[in-house]
């Protein structure tokens, strides 16, 4: 251990009245709520970030694969084959991600005194899980049969339809020219706060809109692709197109058409919610202005503190010049004695600060309103890395920003030093 860091452990903050000085207390203070700041600052946006981007997985598979665009726009529907070969293209491009066939059908739900457009969503049964986990009225089986006439709305649709769980509703059905009718029983609603994709999105057992429209079991209108890391998103997505082009040329154009890879469409969730997640990467910067506000905050208060504990120990000082010690020794004990404090503010800011999150994570204290924020509650993320290196680049700054200051200690004459009262 160094001199300077042996003196500037043993040396107290208590002035003669045995409390800590007006200084310390400043200091100490100053560095906990600047932290806490910071660190809620970063959780809200981390959580709040993944929340709506688990909301967008929810709603829009991470890549999907469509069949060819139609050359005239009508409303029949167009099929899409989950072959074998297709299988095994998609599990050579990303062996790491799940996959299903789904089907997506525009229809207009009918009462006696409303109707309404949606998109109904045919679902396997392993893909009722987002369903689920918003679910405020009714229940979903574990186990749907695929021709079950069942059919999952959400909150926005029953409020302006007036329907309830148990009740029918009237689906028509529009295939080319054709109108086909189904009556469907509302056995769900759900609620994500979406409004935006709530108001037109319900789920139905595929199964039963592949009877509507006379498809086979392997057929439908997309492939949804999901397990896949957001930022990996984009070049999975490049990825799987070029191995589908590299499996359409090499397939005959007379044995397969359908399956041959260059016909198909492939898009991701970057693209389709772009207004989204331009929208949540703005909240970085808003984040940043915050750390740099906080930080210049913390800066000042320890600039204070070390100029008033310098001030208190100026005969201290003075000593230390008498008996030897270099302007650059006593700099670094009073740099010391200054980081003392910075940890002592961030233990007191770490407990409040992880205290907060844990208590918001567990009981929702702080309501949001969803027709603004798309969720009913602040979101908090408690992440132990983004913690460790918080604390690292407030310890590592905070000394940077007394080196300068601390100069003052230079200008000290150990004469008057000693004489000073």
């Amino acid at each position: 251990m160094s001199l300077t860091t042996f003196v500037g452990q043993k040396l107290s903050f208590k002035n003669e009245t045995t409390k800590p000085s007006a200084g310390v207390t400043i200091a100490v203070a100053g560095i906990a709520v600047s932290f806490i700041i910071m660190l809620l600052s970063i959780s809200v946006v981390r959580g709040f970030k993944n929340e709506i981007i688990n909301t967008l997985c929810g709603f829009n598979p991470q890549i999907s694969i469509l069949p060819p665009a139609p050359a005239d726009v009508d409303c029949q529907i167009s099929p899409l084959r989950l072959t074998q070969n297709l299988k095994n293209d998609i599990r050579q491009s990303i062996p790491e991600a799940t996959f299903s066939l789904t089907i997506n059908q525009p229809a207009v739900f009918k009462t006696d005194s409303a109707f309404q457009g949606v998109v109904l969503r045919g679902l396997q049964n392993q893909d009722w899980m987002f369903a689920r986990d918003h679910l405020i009225a009714g229940n979903i089986p574990s186990e749907i049969p695929d021709t079950a006439r069942a059919v999952v709305i959400s909150k926005s649709t029953s409020l302006a339809l007036g329907v309830d769980c148990g009740q029918q509703l009237i689906t028509h059905f529009f295939d080319g020219n054709t109108l086909r009718t189904r009556k469907l029983e509302v056995t769900g609603i759900y609620d994500s706060h979406f409004d935006d994709f709530d108001r037109v999105l319900a789920f139905v057992p595929i199964g039963m809109l592949q009877e509507v429209f006379s498809l086979d079991s392997i057929s439908g209108t997309a492939i949804e692709i999901r397990g896949i890391e957001t930022a990996s998103i984009p070049h999975r997505s490049a990825s799987l197109y070029e191995t589908l082009l590299q499996s359409r040329l090499k397939q005959s154009l007379d044995n397969d058409r359908q399956s041959s890879g260059g016909f198909y469409r492939v898009d991701n969730m970057m693209q389709q919610c772009a207004l989204y997640i331009n929208w949540l990467n703005l909240l970085d910067t808003n984040v940043i202005v915050i750390i740099i506000l906080m930080a210049c905050v913390a800066g000042f208060t320890l600039i204070s503190s070390l100029f008033i504990i310098v001030l208190e120990r100026v005969r201290l000082i003075g000593l230390f010049k008498a008996l030897g010690a270099t302007n650059r020794q006593i700099r670094s004990i009073f740099i010391f004695m200054i980081q003392r404090l910075v940890v002592r503010g961030l233990i007191v800011g770490n407990i409040i600060g992880v205290g907060i999150i844990l208590l918001q994570s567990r009981f929702h204290i702080l309501p949001l309103t969803p027709d603004a924020y798309y969720l009913d509650y602040v979101p908090m993320d408690l992440s132990l890395m983004p913690i460790i290196v918080l604390n690292l680049c407030v310890i590592v700054i905070s000394a940077i920003i007394l080196i300068v200051p601390s100069c003052i200690i230079s200008t000290l004459s150990p004469v008057k030093s000693l004489r000073f009262e």
